[in-house]
């Protein structure tokens, strides 16, 4: 699957962030991620699926890599508002830099205005 974009962090909590650039969630293409990335048992991995579901409490889904393989016993939804603005500006930067995605994505007005002056959502 094209239009996955994988970030790594500076977070203990995650080791990569990964969020696509299509209607499909980035879940969909674990197999690439898994050959995108060097994994190792123990890796979390945040998912952010903006441009599928909006800045909605399903936006942000965690999951660990174990024993070669993505571990979905460990899937998770995260909070938003437990998420920080390391992960919410690589997305918004991103974004931002391709102006097109932005303008044809579910987002609301006046989310996309948000991150088109600078803002984080």
């Amino acid at each position: 699957m094209s239009g996955i974009i994988i970030e790594k962090l500076n977070n203990k909590f995650a080791k990569y962030l990964v969020f696509s650039t299509t209607t499909e969630s980035p879940l969909f293409a674990l197999e690439d991620i898994s050959n995108q990335v060097s994994l190792v048992d123990g890796d979390m991995l945040i998912f952010d699926q903006l441009l599928q579901t909006g800045d909605a409490e399903n936006r942000f889904i965690a999951l660990t890599y174990q024993n070669s393989t993505f571990d979905f016993s460990t899937i998770k939804h995260i909070q938003n508002d437990k998420i920080d603005n390391e992960i919410r500006n690589k997305v918004a930067d991103y974004l931002r830099a391709n102006v097109i995605l932005l303008k044809y994505s579910i987002l609301l007005s006046k989310q996309k205005e948000c991150i088109l002056n600078g803002g984080i959502i």
